[in-house]
């Protein structure tokens, strides 16, 4: 009896384990992706600035590697994403050029909102709130990322807010910067680490300057400033990450 209780206590926390780090690559691979997607996007608003484009490459090569891994982790969940991240990562994908003005398809913007959309809402269904402090700061940088990426996605669209309809709704900018505001305050005041604490303080202050434009879709769009200060953001995020791994 004991033998069987020790057992299915071992294969439990086996199975959490993978779990977790499914989660965790799922996060990376999401990560990456919409960093590439806003640089994609950038490419097209600054009309053809190379730095995005290698910056656009650089990033969905880490996603693949982050989907590759995963495919190894969780073959079914890889699997789900399969079809749509084959098409996004097709030969010749990066399209925009002279001859289009610098702008996007449509359809390929629905293909990476959708991609996003996807993510997400796996990410969603996976999150719980008693994630460890590394897990925290990376869901912080992804929501960041994630409503960063559809900014650059809106900003791109000659309808603006217009582009946007309710299936949109997994990608919530509102509700997840209310959410992401909730969790900074936690762990501002839970944080006894004090560089970790003021990299915290620097990202409440970058996303405060940075929050009314990637939120309310219906304003001017100053690309520039939300693509430098989300950068910002994601290092600071970096820079805490590591000193926690070297603990």
């Amino acid at each position: 009896m004991l033998k069987l209780r020790r057992n299915t206590i071992i294969f439990m926390m086996m199975l959490l384990s993978h779990t977790a780090l499914a989660n965790s690559l799922l996060t990376q691979h999401a990560l990456a992706t919409s960093q590439a997607i806003s640089a994609f996007y950038m490419y097209s608003l600054t009309e053809g600035d190379d730095r995005y484009q290698g910056e656009y490459s650089i990033g969905m090569a880490k996603a693949h590697q982050h989907y590759l891994s995963l495919q190894k982790e969780d073959k079914q969940l890889a699997n789900q994403l399969k079809p749509l991240w084959d098409k996004i990562t097709g030969a010749n994908y990066f399209e925009p050029g002279i001859a289009s003005g610098y702008n996007a398809s449509r359809y390929i913007r629905l293909e990476l909102r959708q991609y996003l959309d996807q993510l997400y809402k796996k990410l969603t269904q996976t999150i719980v709130s008693e994630t460890n402090l590394n897990e925290q700061l990376a869901l912080i940088s992804l929501d960041v990322e994630m409503m960063s990426a559809r900014f650059f996605d809106v900003a791109n669209s000659t309808m603006g807010g217009g582009s946007e309809y309710r299936g949109d709704m997994v990608i919530d900018p509102v509700f997840m910067a209310k959410n992401m505001k909730v969790r900074l305050q936690k762990l501002q005041s839970s944080v006894q680490i004090e560089s970790i604490k003021k990299n915290l303080r620097a990202v409440t202050s970058k996303w405060r300057f940075i929050e009314g434009s990637v939120i309310n879709h219906n304003k001017k769009y100053p690309y520039m400033l939300v693509y430098y200060n989300k950068n910002k953001i994601n290092n600071l995020i970096n820079k805490s990450r590591g000193v926690l791994a070297a603990l």
